[in-house]
C-alpha cells in the first residue's frame, strides 16, 4: 500500500494546483492517524505522509497551510484521547505515534510554520486577511486546546507568569490600530509570538528569550533607556545559536527592522560575536598541530638515536675483522675437521616449552584465558569507540559554529544593505578581513559569505556612502594598512585595498568645508589629494624599504591611475628611494613604478625630470661597477631616460638636460663590454644620449 501511493503521489507533487492542495492533504492526514498498518510499517507510512504533504503545503494557499500546521500542532505537543469538534481530521492515532514518529511530526511542524511565516502579504510577510499574523491564530488557537478533555499535553507548559506575560505584550500591541503601529511594535509581537511557540518545545531557552526581551519591550516603550536595541541584538545573537532554523531566519528578519537605530557599539558588539566564534575551535586545533609536531620530533629523534647505534655496531664489527684476520691462520688449520662434524644443539627440556593445542586444553583453561584477555579487549573496543564518538561530535560542533558564523554575517550583510557605509558601520571592515584571511578559513561558506559582503559593498550606491575620512583616518585606515601590510593573502590585500579606493574616493568628492583652513608646520594648506597620498605612502614605504615586503607594487599602479592628483608626490617620494640605500631589487621596482608614472604623466610628474635623470645616472654608476652587471638592469635604467624625454616632448615641454654624471654614465656603457655584447643595448645609449644633446 505504501509502495503504491508512494508511486502515485511522487509522479502528483509537481504538478498539484494549489486549489486541490486541500483535496490532496486531507487523506494523508487521515491516514497519518489511522494508517492501518502496525510498528514499522505504520512508522515508515507515517513518515512518508509527513514528507509528501510538506512539499504539497509549498504550493497550497495560506488557509490550508494554516490548516495542516494547526493540525500537525496538535499531533506533536498533545495526547489525543477523543475525536475533536473543531478538528474531525484528528483521530485517536492507531497504532499511538512511536518516538522516532513524534520526533519527525514535530520537525514537519516547524517546516510548515516557516512556510506559514512566509506567506507573501501586505505591508508584511506572514500575515492573514485580518491583519494579524498567521502565528497569532494558531497560538491562540492553543490556549482552548491546552484546556480540551479531549486532549493530554505531552509537555510541561504551566509557567502562568510567563505566559501572562506573553499575552500582555501581544494584547498591548494587537490593541494599536495598523496605521498608527511603529516597526517595533511589529518586531516585538512576532518575537512574543514565536516564544509562545517554543514554550510547546523547548521551555528553558523560551524562558530566557522571554524575560530579556520583555525587558528590551519596556525600555523600548518607556523610552526609559536608549540602549535597549543593543541588548535586543545581543538576544538576537544568541538565538542564531539554536537549533529552531524557524528562529534563526525571524532573528535575521527581526534585526532588519531595528538595524537602522544601531550605534558604534552595538554594531561592535556583533563583530566581537563573530571573531570569538570558533576561537576555542582554533586553539584545539593548534594544540592538536602541537602534539603531532612533537611525536613527530620524537619519531625523528628516534631515528636519529637508532642510527647513532647502528654506526657503533658498524666500527664494532670494523674491530672485530681486524681480530678475525689474526686468527684466520689458526682456523684454517681446523676446518676440515669442523666441516665434517656436524654440531646438533639439542633444545633444553624444561617441561613447560611444550606448546598447547586448543584442542587439547581444557575448558577451565580457555576460561581463564578468556578472563585475562577480556578485559583489556573491552578497554580497547571501548577506548576505539569513544574516539570514533568524540571526533563526531567535534565534527558536529565545527559545523555548527560555522553556520553560526555565517548567520552572524547575515547580518553583516543587512547592516551595510540597509544602513550603507557610515561612521558607525565602516569598523565592520577591518574585523571581516582579519576573518577571511585566517588560513584555516582560505575557503569555505565563511570566506565566501565574506567575499559576497565586499562585492555588495563596493556596489553601494552614492546615498548610502556616508563614510567620513577624518573619522577613518583615526582607526580604519590604520587597520587597513596593516592587514595589506602583514597579510600574505593577495585576495585580502586586494579586497583592503578596494576599501581604501573606496575611502578616498568619497573623500575626494565631498565639498571643500567653507571654514578656515588650518596650515600645516611647513606652512602649507594641507588637500585633499595629500590626505589621499598619505593612505598609500605607507605602502609605497614597505614597498620600497622593506626586505620581506608583501606589499604588491600593482597597488601603486592603480593609485597613479586612480588619483591623478597624487601623481607628483608619488613621483617625488619614489625618486628619493632610489637615490636613498634601499636593495638593488627595491631600486628595480622604482624605475618600474616611474615608467609606469610617466605613462600618465602631467606638469607635476615632470616637475621631478632632473631628479630622476640624475637618480639614473648614479645608479648606472652603481651596475657597472659590479663584477658582472645585468644587462636587463642597464637596459631598464636607459629606457627610463628615453621614456622621460619622449612623454616631456609630447606634452611639448623642454626636456630637461643630461646631467653630466648620468651622461658619463651613459658613456661608460657604450665602452663597456655589455655594448659589445648586447647590439640592442648599445643602440639605445646612443639614442638616448642623441636625443639629449638635441
Amino acid at each position: 500500500r505504501a509502495s503504491c501511493l508512494n508511486q502515485i503521489l511522487t509522479a502528483s507533487f509537481s504538478s498539484v494546483p494549489s486549489e486541490d492542495c486541500e483535496k490532496f492533504c486531507a487523506p494523508l492526514q487521515e491516514i497519518l492517524c489511522q494508517p492501518g498498518e502496525e510498528d514499522k510499517a505504520a512508522g515508515e507510512l507515517r513518515s512518508d505522509c509527513l514528507t509528501w504533504m510538506v512539499q504539497v503545503l509549498r504550493q497550497a494557499p495560506a488557509k490550508v497551510v494554516f490548516e495542516v500546521t494547526k493540525f500537525l500542532f496538535v499531533l506533536s505537543f498533545f495526547e489525543v484521547k477523543s475525536t475533536l469538534p473543531d478538528f474531525p481530521l484528528v483521530s485517536v492515532p492507531e497504532p499511538a505515534l512511536s518516538k522516532e514518529s513524534l520526533e519527525l511530526c514535530r520537525s514537519k511542524f516547524n517546516t510548515c510554520l516557516k512556510i506559514l511565516s512566509n506567506v507573501p502579504s501586505s505591508p508584511r510577510v506572514g500575515l492573514a486577511e485580518d491583519g494579524r499574523y498567521w502565528v497569532y491564530h494558531l497560538l491562540s488557537s492553543s490556549i482552548s486546546l491546552v484546556t480540551s478533555d479531549s486532549l493530554s499535553l505531552l509537555v510541561d507548559i504551566t509557567q502562568e507568569s510567563e505566559w501572562r506575560v506573553l499575552w500582555s505584550v501581544i494584547d498591548e500591541v494587537e490593541g494599536k490600530a495598523l496605521e498608527q503601529r511603529t516597526e517595533e511594535d511589529w518586531a516585538f509581537e512576532l518575537l512574543f509570538l514565536h516564544t509562545g511557540m517554543l514554550l510547546f518545545e523547548e521551555q528553558s531557552h523560551a524562558n530566557a528569550i522571554l524575560n530579556d526581551v520583555h525587558q528590551c519591550y519596556e525600555k523600548q516603550k518607556t523610552k526609559s533607556d536608549d540602549k535597549w536595541r543593543g541588548v535586543f541584538v545581543d538576544l538576537l545573537i544568541s538565538i542564531l545559536s539554536y537549533e529552531s532554523a524557524l528562529l534563526r531566519k525571524i532573528a535575521s528578519s527581526l534585526f532588519r527592522v531595528i538595524c537602522k537605530g544601531l550605534d558604534a557599539d552595538t554594531i561592535q558588539l556583533i563583530m566581537d560575536a563573530l571573531s570569538n566564534a570558533g576561537t576555542e575551535e582554533e586553539e584545539e586545533g593548534d594544540e592538536e598541530e602541537e602534539e603531532e609536531e612533537e611525536e613527530e620530533d620524537e619519531g625523528e629523534e628516534g631515528e636519529n638515536d637508532s642510527g647513532s647505534e647502528e654506526d657503533d655496531e658498524e666500527e664494532d664489527d670494523d674491530s672485530e675483522e681486524d681480530e678475525d684476520d689474526e686468527e684466520e691462520e689458526e682456523e684454517d688449520s681446523d676446518e676440515d675437521m669442523d666441516d665434517e662434524e656436524e654440531m646438533v644443539v639439542e633444545p633444553i627440556d624444561d617441561g613447560e616449552s611444550e606448546d598447547i593445542e586448543i584442542g587439547d586444553a581444557d575448558e577451565e583453561e580457555l576460561k581463564k584465558e578468556d578472563e585475562r584477555l577480556g578485559p583489556a579487549l573491552s578497554s580497547l573496543i571501548q577506548f576505539r569507540k569513544d574516539e570514533k564518538a568524540f571526533k563526531k561530535e567535534k565534527a558536529v560542533k565545527k559545523v555548527k559554529m560555522v553556520q553560526f558564523q555565517v548567520k552572524i554575517l547575515d547580518f553583516v550583510e543587512i547592516l551595510l544593505e540597509d544602513v550603507g557605509f557610515t561612521p558607525s558601520t565602516m569598523t565592520v571592515v577591518p574585523t571581516l578581513l582579519r576573518l577571511a584571511g585566517k588560513p584555516s578559513l582560505s575557503e569555505g561558506p565563511i570566506h565566501s559569505r565574506i567575499l559576497a559582503i565586499f562585492k555588495g559593498l563596493f556596489a553601494i550606491k552614492s546615498e548610502k556612502l556616508t563614510v567620513d575620512f577624518s573619522e577613518a583616518k583615526k582607526s580604519v585606515i590604520p587597520e587597513l594598512q596593516k592587514i595589506m601590510l602583514k597579510c600574505p593573502s593577495k585576495k585580502i590585500q586586494q579586497l583592503a585595498t578596494q576599501t581604501l579606493f573606496l575611502l578616498c574616493k568619497k573623500h575626494l568628492s565631498n565639498p571643500e568645508p567653507k571654514k578656515k583652513k588650518r596650515k600645516s608646520n611647513a606652512g602649507k594648506t594641507p588637500t585633499k589629494s595629500d590626505d589621499v597620498f598619505g593612505v598609500f605612502q605607507v605602502i609605497l614605504q614597505d614597498l620600497l624599504s622593506n626586505k620581506n615586503t608583501k606589499s604588491d607594487k600593482n597597488v601603486i599602479f592603480q593609485v597613479v591611475e586612480r588619483f591623478p592628483d597624487v601623481r607628483g608626490d608619488v613621483t617625488s617620494q619614489v625618486t628619493s628611494y632610489l637615490s636613498s640605500d634601499i636593495t638593488l631589487f627595491a631600486k628595480m621596482q622604482a624605475i618600474a613604478l616611474l615608467q609606469r608614472i610617466l605613462s600618465f604623466a602631467d606638469a607635476k610628474v615632470l616637475s621631478n625630470s632632473e631628479k630622476i635623470l640624475s637618480t639614473v645616472g648614479s645608479l648606472l654608476s652603481t651596475l657597472l661597477e659590479a663584477d658582472n652587471p645585468s644587462p636587463h638592469h642597464v637596459r631598464e635604467c636607459i629606457k627610463l631616460s628615453q621614456r622621460l624625454h619622449a612623454v616631456s616632448t609630447k606634452m611639448e615641454v623642454t626636456p630637461p638636460s643630461l646631467p653630466s654624471a648620468t651622461n658619463a654614465a651613459l658613456e661608460e656603457v657604450l665602452t663597456s663590454d655589455l655594448a659589445a655584447k648586447y647590439n640592442d643595448l648599445s643602440s639605445l645609449t646612443k639614442k638616448v644620449i642623441s636625443a639629449y644633446s638635441a
